[in-house]
């Protein structure tokens, strides 16, 4: 700025310079303003190799783990695929008496079908050769019995068994209380007790104390999640009204500037990272990082589940981390901290519940059976319960709502329409689950059922209570049923 300094009352001497021009800057004494932070995140891309590279690496992850060749089931996953057959039977067997349209209701199978799936999972581990003595012995006997046979000594040769289970033996796991389904059925088939023999010790399902303990069970937990999604029916016209404005929602603010470009390669970054990050740690666990013949480390339940919270956490603080300079501006920008909206949560969890049946009907029987029935060895137990709601319940909702929402839908969103976004990334979160046609369209439904959320309310909290909900009410209930001592 030039000011011209006319005085009239200074000296002679003075009066030429103070009819001199300056330049005068009057904050020439302040140092110079920083920079926004945030705006230069704006102003970063990622140079289209990288991008490129990133796709190309998790493009591989991905075709290796949904079509490449099976690694095998892990130790102790017969016991497990025994466990559920075992309870799975029971549980029929004790709710014939049921209407079978509430059986359906509550997903307890038939006597048959509750066989067939039983032979199905022991076939699956029988043809990866992971089938151990125990499971050999059951698919003996479950196999005839599926067929409406009386298990007879050939097939246990078949299977490689040096002959039937003795009588002696199972008279002793019977008293002890330990038997299995299977173990008084191939009693009664082989007409080798007395009638008072068979009544004390391979009586009906109603004389078994355990099988009515789980028939309590099952009816009381899986009740009470139908009675959420009666009430979450009430909240659907608001569900309704809330998605409808979710596909027009525009998002402004600093979270609705990231270039689409930006936000999928911090995705594909935090993602990979993650991958790397826990097949290290699975590494040395086994002890492979050292040797291949090296003793695995025995880890405790608490620190375990330390690092599977560990595992599912990096790759969200990876994201955060790149976005944010700091915590407050994170909860604040995403609505970690706000108050969900409850009635959205409700309404959502009645129409994916209610959409459940229908995708298992139309995909559950072109889908390979998982002999464990999804169920984790890891999850048995007191601490297996803690386990799966720290994990399931806890970290997987928060760490995937805000990779998978967070960054990656409202990235894409930035750039092109909501509904063209939420098809998008619930397909990318889809496809990240290793899971067969009905697993993944219903984890497809389930994530665009949280972005609409995210994007109608602007707020994380809603989809992460939602996800939270969703996991609990599966996680919780299995537990109850399969992995609690009956």
């Amino acid at each position: 700025m030039e000011i011209l300094l006319t005085c009239h009352d200074c000296p002679p001497s003075l009066r030429f310079f103070s009819n001199l021009p300056i330049n005068h800057d009057i904050n020439s004494h302040l140092p110079a303003p920083a920079s926004n932070p945030y705006r230069q995140i704006l102003r970063r891309r990622f140079a289209e190799p990288l991008l490129v590279l990133l796709v190309f690496v998790m493009g591989v992850w991905l075709w290796d783990n949904h079509f490449g060749t099976p690694m095998g089931y892990e130790a102790g996953t017969t016991q497990v695929a025994l466990l559920k057959s075992d309870r799975d039977l029971r549980l029929a067997e004790a709710t014939e008496d049921l209407p079978p349209l509430l059986r359906q209701v509550l997903t307890i199978p038939s006597r048959e079908d509750a066989l067939k799936r039983a032979v199905a999972a022991l076939e699956v581990l029988r043809a990866e050769h992971s089938l151990d003595q125990d499971g050999k012995y059951a698919l003996a006997i479950l196999t005839p019995l599926m067929r409406g046979e009386s298990p007879d000594d050939g097939l246990f040769f078949t299977l490689g068994l040096p002959g039937p289970p003795g009588f002696d033996d199972l008279l002793r796991r019977i008293k002890d209380g330990q038997d299995a389904w299977w173990d008084r059925e191939y009693l009664k088939s082989t007409q080798k007790l007395s009638p008072s023999q068979l009544a004390l010790l391979a009586g009906t399902a109603e004389a078994d104390p355990r099988n009515r303990e789980l028939k309590l069970r099952a009816l009381g937990v899986r009740s009470a999640v139908w009675l959420l999604v009666l009430v979450g029916c009430g909240f659907l016209p608001h569900l309704a009204r809330c998605f409808t404005l979710a596909m027009r929602s525009r998002r402004t603010g600093y979270c609705g500037h990231w270039p689409t470009g930006l936000g999928i390669g911090v995705f594909l970054m935090a993602y990979l990272a993650s991958i790397g990050f826990g097949k290290t740690l699975d590494l040395m666990i086994s002890g492979q990082i050292v040797g291949e013949n090296a003793t695995p480390l025995l880890l405790s339940s608490p620190l375990f589940a330390l690092l599977d919270a560990a595992t599912r956490f990096l790759p969200a603080l990876i994201a955060l981390a790149f976005f944010f300079r700091r915590a407050r501006h994170a909860t604040e920008r995403l609505g970690l901290t706000a108050r969900p909206d409850g009635a959205l949560v409700l309404g959502a969890f009645a129409l994916l519940t209610l959409a459940d049946p229908f995708l298992r009907t139309a995909l559950g029987h072109s889908t390979t059976p998982d002999p464990t029935g999804g169920l984790s060895p890891m999850e048995s137990g007191p601490w297996g319960l803690l386990f799966a709601i720290s994990s399931a319940c806890i970290a997987a909702p928060i760490a995937e709502e805000i990779l998978y929402r967070g960054v990656l839908f409202r990235s894409i969103a930035n750039r092109i329409s909501i509904p063209a976004a939420t098809l998008f990334s619930s397909t990318v979160f889809a496809i990240v689950h290793f899971y067969g046609p009905y697993g993944l369209a219903s984890v497809c439904l389930f994530g665009a059922c949280c972005a609409l959320c995210y994007a109608a309310t602007g707020s994380l909290a809603t989809a992460i209570v939602l996800h939270a909900l969703y996991n609990s009410t599966i996680k919780i209930p299995e537990w109850i049923i399969y992995h609690a001592p009956l």
